[in-house]
């Protein structure tokens, strides 16, 4: 599965990081997650389409999705002088949502839904174990009254942080990661952060 060489890459890069770095604001959060998905961008031989507050000359957004990996080799065939990336579909989209709430991060959920990739990927956040439940529940009841997703339509990955964990704690402890496999939200168990 494509997703699964994705979350690979992601926690690899995750994994060479301090876990004290994610006891930030929420703003800091989307930006060191952003950060994370430029190198797993340059590791999967990606440019990331992406909104940079820092640096407005590198900035932007497709379809006002956090990270959109275009294939490097894309950019091959296009016209050097062109104001525009490749017409290409991505390899993955990804959504970096801050919010803890539940219709919010729902919506960050459709909206990569909404996009044909091989690689559909969440990244939110919740305070405590009860609530990662509760929110994993709610995305799996959104994706099925919506028929939003079929067999073959790409693999989808949610990764929720639990911030209630402590700031010491490993990540292999913060984030949960769940994989959409026979119509459910299915945990994968034993990652190697």
């Amino acid at each position: 599965m494509r997703g699964r060489l994705w979350l690979r890459y992601f926690m690899s890069v995750v994994g060479e990081k301090d876990p004290t770095k994610r006891n930030v604001g929420a703003r800091q959060w989307t930006e060191f997650l952003g950060r994370i998905m430029d190198e797993v961008g340059k590791r999967m031989n990606c440019n990331i389409v992406r909104r940079r507050p820092k640096n407005k000359n590198l900035s932007w957004e497709y379809l006002n999705i956090d990270a959109v990996f275009i294939d490097n080799t894309e950019y091959d065939l296009i016209d050097k002088d062109s104001d525009y990336d490749p017409f290409a579909l991505p390899r993955a989209v990804v959504e970096l949502e801050n919010s803890y709430k539940t219709m919010k991060i729902s919506y960050c959920l459709w909206k990569i839904l909404c996009v044909r990739a091989p690689i559909r990927a969440l990244v939110c956040l919740q305070k405590g174990n009860d609530k990662v439940a509760a929110l994993k529940q709610q995305l799996e009841n959104v994706i099925w009254r919506g028929s939003l997703t079929k067999g073959t339509d790409g693999d989808l990955l949610v990764i929720i942080g639990d911030e209630s964990v402590g700031i010491e704690a490993p990540w292999r402890d913060y984030f949960s990661v769940y994989e959409w496999r026979n119509d459910r939200l299915e945990k994968i168990e034993g990652l190697e952060w």
